[in-house]
């Protein structure tokens, strides 16, 4: 009798289960307990690592939904904080329940940063800035840089107070499963090709009454690094990071709502860090003066950071590119003047099994090494270092 008892109460919380489940799966005319309106998470694997670093990096969301005729319709922020860290959450949604967001389709638009952006305003150097309105192509993000350009230049500092910039994620592509009852969460979208950057089509989503949409924005990282380091040939103990200017020039001050670069003031990227190495028998110690004074060196080599906004390969020009400019300080001597976009690009050659083309290895690397060897007033010849297996592309200047 008891086993028989037993049974029954299995029996009925079985059917009380599946009677939950029908509520949400099968009954569309009550679904006060099942998950509507629209879910939105993010992934950032659209990098050479090829994983999704997102909870890692990102600390910061702000994400906007537009109508079909492109009118902002919707927007929410998230931030990560000291005692609150929602986006370190693999897997975390932006929820849009249906009082906020009616049945329709809608366009989605994503930026990312590293920390909040009122955080990130009130802190030293130069800016990202968000231009907004009330519809999709208003969307702008400029990058702080002088009003007035340099004396006899049309160079446009952009002024890092020893600061490296912000990090600025923007909307790679949208990927969305049809809206759907019940309760199970989809698994999270990973990237998938194709790869362009921001195809039109793939930036919608479709909220049904009384089902749940999920969806999956992807983000492309714009801001990039760059670690240069220069060595001698002639004379490896003669020279300091204070003997050279190194700057980026290059006019990307402004990403569009397509994550596309405007045309605008050409900017002129300084390192925001720079040091000298020396080479002895004790091994290797930092001299942040570049010091001379102790002669007993083996080696020195001189160390420059730089962070830059996204750069784009001209289709129409492809010669065109960021400048990479090195000049001697005491005479304002150019010892190097390097195409850095098309040089940069042909790190993809280190992934050679995953056939990246240019712009598509330009936006998903994001941390880059250079190594240039000097002789006399020129460079001699430069290592590409990729973080791959120690892989390295040695490049000669051929009007030495």
């Amino acid at each position: 009798m008891t086993r028989f008892i037993h049974n029954i109460i299995a029996a009925s919380a079985a059917l009380l289960l599946m009677g939950a489940g029908a509520s949400c799966t099968m009954m569309q005319d009550k679904t006060d307990d099942c998950p509507t309106g629209l879910y939105v998470r993010f992934v950032y694997d659209y990098n050479t690592q090829r994983a999704d670093m997102f909870r890692d990096h990102v600390g910061h969301v702000k994400l906007y939904v537009y109508d079909e005729t492109g009118r902002k319709v919707a927007e929410k922020s998230v931030s990560n904080g000291d005692a609150y860290a929602p986006l370190r959450d693999y897997g975390y949604s932006v929820h849009f329940d249906p009082s906020e967001l009616a049945p329709g389709r809608y366009r989605l638009q994503a930026i990312g940063m590293q920390k909040d952006w009122d955080d990130a305003l009130a802190t030293d150097g130069a800016k990202y800035r968000l231009e907004e309105g009330d519809s999709h192509t208003d969307l702008k993000i400029h990058l702080d840089h002088a009003a007035e350009a340099l004396a006899g230049t049309n160079y446009h500092p952009v002024e890092h107070r020893s600061v490296a910039l912000d990090t600025l994620w923007h909307t790679l592509k949208v990927m969305s499963y049809e809206p759907r009852d019940g309760r199970a969460t989809p698994s999270l979208h990973a990237t998938k090709a194709p790869y362009s950057v921001y195809p039109l089509e793939e930036q919608y989503v479709t909220v049904a009454s009384g089902y749940a949409t999920y969806a999956t924005v992807s983000l492309v990282r714009d801001t990039k690094h760059l670690n240069i380091t220069l060595r001698q040939i002639d004379e490896p103990d003669k020279i300091t990071h204070n003997d050279f200017d190194v700057d980026i020039i290059e006019p990307n001050g402004t990403i569009g709502h397509d994550n596309g670069v405007a045309a605008g003031d050409s900017l002129l990227y300084t390192p925001y860090a720079s040091w000298t190495s020396r080479f002895d028998d004790g091994g290797v110690t930092v001299e942040p003066q570049g010091s001379r004074a102790d002669e007993t060196a083996v080696q020195r080599t001189a160390h420059y950071n730089l962070m830059f906004n996204r750069l784009v390969i001209d289709s129409n020009d492809p010669g065109k590119g960021a400048l990479l400019r090195i000049r001697k300080r005491a005479d304002g001597k150019t010892v190097a003047l390097i195409n850095l976009t098309q040089f940069l690009s042909e790190g993809r050659i280190a992934y050679d099994i995953r056939n990246y083309g240019d712009q598509e290895y330009l936006d998903r690397e994001y941390d880059y090494h250079l190594n240039l060897f000097l002789q006399g007033n020129k460079w001699k010849y430069c290592d590409i270092v990729v973080n791959v297996l120690g892989w390295a592309r040695r490049k000669e200047n051929i009007e030495l």
